[in-house]
This record gives structure tokens, C-alpha cells and sequence, in this order.
């Protein structure tokens, strides 16, 4: 009986063929925007859907930086468009879709010009002459309903007005100036009162409505919060299983849980782990990722992620001394951090005695060997890399970067801080 060969086993071209097509399943630089790659959020995606079929209301979309708003924000469209699709009776409008980028200090007048720019069409218009003959003008909204180059509130309502079912997205709201925001809540106060049936959505990081609409109070049942929280390990594990299932390959439920763990409700970090991941396995003329293959995309996902991210955990880590514990304390912190109860990601000093026991391989670990190192996290001379919130002797500490955490987790497995099995420890404290 002649051996069976192994099932995941490739030749070359196809492992190369794979590797690049992996960039398109995984998409860590790039917001999701084609609705097949989009996993998880069903329930935000359906609120969004029922708050845009009833007229009169307006969305609000919020949370933390990391967790995916621009790319729900960015299925909005494809959304929409299917499920009009499947109604028996087809609405006699199309619906139009635009969803625009708020600048840094950006006015009520600025953000709204970006917007009639962006909508254009081609008009046909009759030429003079002898033989009747027809050219094709592009014209923008801007230009069609002659709004000025500074559009006030009501001209945006009397447009709107003229533009029935219609979306518009304003993404990173949060960068706009304060008059901006107040401008907004007149705004939609406005549509609300002359029954306009257009829908405006605001998306922007905060952690509270409040920290992007002003005097919400005012146009409270106008408005539909949306809290976008970071991802459950299901919704994590649905964009490795969904990425896996176009690409043909599989990873390992060890390697799976692993990059899960290490994203902490992130999907920007279990795409990019995701992809090096898979590709380290392609190395290996292989369709099947193990936990060894995570371990080894630890440093190319390090390489690859935010600048910025790198130079904040560089400032927090810095010091003189061979033995100090400022990088050991910090990864202690992480695994606080993803294992918080807290809504808003805070731990206490009591949560950081466990994992740092696991990071310094010690038995017993006391608060007072770590409390000063804490405490300088939340200076400026390191960064103000966390929050401290509460009273002397009841702090709670939060990571001000959400995106750091899982950062700190791939440099440690990456520089051999902690040993694979210690890693998994962690992880679990996670």
C-alpha cells in the first residue's frame, strides 16, 4: 500500500502565487471594502441598515482607534446595495452613497464643499447648430444646485432635501474643529425638523458620543449610537477562517487561538499577523499554518507596524540600566490590559502581579516591585504610554494607544524576551 501524500504540500509557482494573492485576504494597511473580506459586526452592520431605511435618523459610530470603523464604515455602500437588492419591490430612487475623510481643523464649510465636489454625473446637453448633435458636460453637485463655496446649514438642508434616500459618511470626525461639531448638531437638529430624508454618519474615535457631537441633548432621538468595541475572539477568528477559505489554505487551531490572542480585539493586528503567518508557511511549500509559523511573523509584523507605535514603546522602554524591568513591567501591562474586565481597557496594580510572576519567572511578585515603573508610564518623560484614573491607592491604569498592547506582546516573542512556552502563559493570562 503506497503512502498517501501529505494534502497541504505545494510546488513553488502555487506557493508564490498564494503569498501574493494573501495580500488581498489580509489587508492590515488598507480599511476593508469589499463586503467579502468584511467578518463579524452583523449587529452593527444590521443597526446601520434599520437606522438608514427609517427617515429621520442619523448615525453615530464610536470607539476606540484600532477596531475597525472605517471599514464598517466603508461596507456601509455594498450593504445597502444587496439588501435593496433582495426587496420584491425595488424603491423607484437609487440610492446615493458618499462617504468622505474629515481633515485635521476642518469647518462645517470645508468638509461639506469636499462633499458636493465628490458627487458628479454626466449631463447631456443639446449643442447649436445645423445637424442637432450632443456632448457630454461633467457636472458637480456643487455646481448642478449652485451652492457656494462656503455652504451654510440650510443650503446642506436644501440639498439634501433635493437628494431623497440619500448617505453621507464622514470618517475621522473627531479631527474637525469644535465649531464643526456644533455645526453638526444643528445641522441634523435641521433635517430633523423639515423632515429631509437624508442620513447623516458620523464616525470618529472616542469614547462617548459626546466626544464628537455637541449638545447631543437637542437631537437625541434623532440619533443612533453605535459603540464599536473591539472584536470577540469569534469575530477575530471569522477573518482568519474567512481569508483562509479564499486563499485554500488552513491554520492550525493552535496557530489560529495564537494570533487571536495577540490581536486583543484588534483586526488590524490579526491581519497583519495573519498575513506574515500564512506567508511563512508558503516558505515552506505548505497550505497548513502552525504556531511556529506565528512565532516567526512576530518580527516581520514588527517591522511592518505604525512608526509611531514603534518610537512610543522605544521612549516607554528606555533606560541606562542593563537590569532594569521597564520592558518586562510593560509586557506585564499588556497582559493586564487584554485581560481587563474594564469596558474601557483599565486594570489595576493587582492585576499585573500574575503576568509579570510569568515574564520575570519568579514565584512571587509584590506591587511594590513595580508600582515606580508604572507610575513613569504615565509621565511624559516615557511617553504618557498609560492613563491613570481614581485616587491614591485605588488607580486604574489604561494603555493610551490601543494599538500598543499587541505590539508589546509580538516584540517580546520577536526578541526572545520570554520563551514560546511563557509566551502561551501570557497569552492565557490574556
Amino acid at each position: 500500500m503506497e503512502p498517501q501524500s501529505d494534502p497541504y504540500v505545494i510546488d513553488q509557482p502555487t506557493a508564490e502565487q498564494l503569498s501574493a494573492a494573501a495580500g488581498n485576504a489580509f489587508q492590515p494597511r488598507t480599511p476593508i471594502s469589499a463586503r467579502e473580506f468584511f467578518a463579524g459586526r452583523w449587529e452593527q452592520l444590521t443597526t446601520v441598515a434599520d437606522s438608514v431605511a427609517q427617515a429621520g435618523l442619523h448615525i453615530v459610530i464610536f470607539g476606540e482607534r484600532g477596531v475597525g470603523k472605517t471599514s464598517l464604515a466603508n461596507v456601509v455602500s455594498p450593504l445597502l446595495t444587496v439588501m435593496e437588492e433582495s426587496l420584491t419591490q425595488k424603491p423607484a430612487i437609487p440610492r446615493l452613497v458618499v462617504k468622505v475623510n474629515t481633515h485635521h481643523g476642518d469647518s462645517f464649510s470645508a468638509v461639506w464643499r469636499r462633499v458636493f465636489d465628490e458627487v458628479s454625473w454626466f449631463e447631456n446637453k443639446p449643442m447649436i447648430g445645423l445637424v442637432p448633435q450632443q456632448t457630454t458636460n461633467h457636472v458637480s453637485l456643487r455646481t448642478a444646485f449652485k451652492i457656494s463655496d462656503t455652504p451654510t446649514i440650510d443650503e446642506v438642508r436644501r440639498a439634501l432635501g433635493a437628494i431623497p434616500r440619500s448617505v453621507f459618511i464622514f470618517d475621522e470626525f473627531d479631527r474637525g474643529s469644535n465649531p464643526l461639531r456644533l455645526a453638526f448638531t444643528d445641522l441634523i437638529k435641521a433635517l430633523s425638523d423639515y423632515a429631509v430624508n437624508s442620513t447623516i454618519v458620523i464616525v470618529g474615535v472616542a469614547e462617548t458620543i459626546d466626544g464628537l457631537v455637541k449638545d447631543h441633548a437637542s437631537i437625541i432621538r434623532s440619533i443612533v449610537q453605535i459603540h464599536l468595541p473591539r472584536m470577540t475572539e469569534k469575530e477575530l477568528t471569522d477573518i482568519i477562517e474567512k481569508a483562509s477559505k479564499v486563499l485554500g489554505i488552513e491554520f492550525s487551531p493552535e496557530a489560529s487561538k495564537l494570533v487571536v490572542k495577540v490581536s486583543q480585539g484588534l483586526p488590524h493586528y490579526t491581519h497583519l499577523i495573519g498575513l506574515h503567518s500564512a506567508r511563512e508557511a508558503l516558505k515552506r511549500f505548505t497550505k497548513k499554518i502552525e504556531v511556529s509559523d506565528v512565532h516567526r511573523a512576530f518580527p516581520k509584523a514588527i517591522q511592518q507596524a505604525i512608526q509611531s507605535i514603534q518610537e512610543i514603546y522605544s521612549r516607554a522602554i528606555q533606560s541606562a540600566h542593563k537590569d532594569a524591568l521597564y520592558e518586562k513591567v510593560i509586557l506585564a501591562c499588556a497582559a493586564a490590559s487584554s485581560d481587563a474586565m474594564d469596558t474601557f481597557g483599565y486594570f489595576r496594580p493587582a492585576d499585573i502581579v500574575k503576568p509579570l510572576a510569568v515574564v520575570l519567572n519568579r514565584p512571587n511578585v509584590k506591587i511594590g516591585t513595580f508600582r515606580d515603573h508604572i507610575n513613569e508610564f504615565c509621565e511624559e518623560a516615557r511617553g504618557s504610554v498609560l492613563e491613570r484614573e481614581g485616587k491614591p491607592r485605588s488607580y486604574k491604569y489604561r494603555f493610551k494607544e490601543p494599538l500598543l498592547p499587541p505590539f508589546i506582546f509580538m516584540n517580546a516573542a520577536a526578541n526572545n524576551s520570554v520563551d514560546m512556552d511563557r509566551l502561551k502563559m501570557l497569552t492565557a493570562c490574556a
